[in-house]
């Protein structure tokens, strides 16, 4: 098989003043900050990228056959571009200190990155010249070979699940505690509003990107019946 390089999205130095400096060895850029700040992030990655960053590692599953844990681990190799970003706040201790809390963080990957991952795949099966096919159709004939990208043992697959949800340079730091955000339906509100900030970043048209900005003004209302969060009309 003739060698080819992977086409990593380009992170220009102008751009990590937004999302934070990459891990060692690795194109996992880490960021974090407030709950403002990681909308500003994620409009500023849509601005730059015109929509191709935004995909979250459950989604990688549309464009690749593979479990998300081998998403975790491509990233950790340093073989996709991923960026994080990590809601913090202060918290006091019991002995009076302060300790900054993190939650465990927002990612979000290139879809042409996913397509090229997907394209190698087709290269090991020898489909070099198919024409393009759906995410459906790929996934289906690729899935035979997508245990290749997996984590082979448990302990592969948990270094890989810490890596994403944790900074490696804050490993044994007693001044950071992460945590689990519990509250699900914020989480859900958080991704909405993220999303809608990013779409009127994006948007081209005025019409659509004031659209988008109009829902952001009027805020959204929790569906009690459907158990779930809705624009507000």
């Amino acid at each position: 098989m003739p060698f080819i390089e992977f086409p990593f999205i380009e992170v220009p130095r102008d751009l990590l003043r937004i999302v934070g400096e990459p891990t060692p060895g690795t194109r996992a850029y880490r960021q974090e900050g407030t709950h403002e700040k990681c909308g500003q992030w994620l409009e500023a990655l849509g601005e730059h990228y015109k929509g191709d960053v935004g995909i979250s590692p459950a989604g990688v599953s549309m464009f690749v056959p593979v479990q998300r844990a081998a998403v975790h681990k491509r990233i950790k190799e340093g073989k996709l571009t991923a960026f994080f970003f990590y809601i913090t706040h202060v918290e006091s201790t019991f002995f009076g200190t302060k300790r900054k809390v993190k939650l465990r963080p927002y990612i979000v990957l290139s879809v042409s990155e996913c397509k090229a991952w997907a394209a190698e795949m087709k290269r090991r099966m020898g489909y070099v010249d198919e024409p393009d096919e759906t995410p459906l159709k790929t996934s289906k004939r690729l899935m035979p070979v997508a245990a290749e990208d997996e984590p082979k043992t448990e302990k592969e697959t948990k270094e890989a699940l810490d890596f994403a949800q944790t900074d490696p340079k804050d490993k044994g730091s007693r001044k950071v505690r992460y945590e689990e955000a519990h509250d699900r339906e914020n989480i859900q509100q958080d991704i909405f509003y993220l999303l809608a900030e990013a779409m009127a970043a994006m948007a081209s048209d005025k019409k659509k990107a004031e659209f988008y900005r109009k829902r952001l003004q009027k805020g959204m209302k929790w569906d009690k019946r459907e158990k779930r969060w809705k624009w507000k009309e």
